[in-house]
């Protein structure tokens, strides 16, 4: 019963960048989950990520990557709302290293508009890096 649980596992280690990138991560202690099609990467959180404690409702954040020549590069997009008014950030992402079933990325959070109409936003944070570890 074992060998067949474990032979259903289609998760190979991540020992490159150019290998799918699907999967359940942590990031110290927060959960994401990638997903990857035709070179195309989206991630979401697996935990509360709504921004609670703002007058404005706040969408979870998430993440649209792009395998390019240059590497894995995308956005970290977050959605603000003030009644009708919407507003998108976005701060760049990108992947800078897979192995050791690790993924180590450089990325920013959006921050909230300054304005909503229109939308304006003020400098956004420094960016970190960050871990990410498969989940298994």
């Amino acid at each position: 019963m074992v060998a067949a649980l474990g032979a259903c596992h289609h998760d190979a280690p991540i020992t490159s960048c150019e290998q799918d990138l699907s999967g359940t991560f942590d990031s110290s202690g927060a959960r994401w989950m990638l997903t990857e099609r035709r070179g195309a990467l989206e991630g979401y959180p697996l935990f509360d990520d709504s921004g609670r404690g703002s007058s404005d409702e706040v969408a979870p954040r998430w993440l649209e990557l792009t395998r390019t020549p240059a590497g894995i590069t995308g956005l970290v997009r977050r959605r603000y709302m003030r009644g009708a008014a919407r507003c998108e950030a976005e701060t760049p992402a990108r992947i800078v290293g897979c192995a050791g079933d690790t993924l180590e990325l450089v990325l920013a959070d959006p921050i909230p508009p300054l304005s909503f109409t229109p939308c304006r936003f003020g400098r956004p944070d420094g960016s970190r890096r960050e871990r990410w570890r498969r989940v298994r």
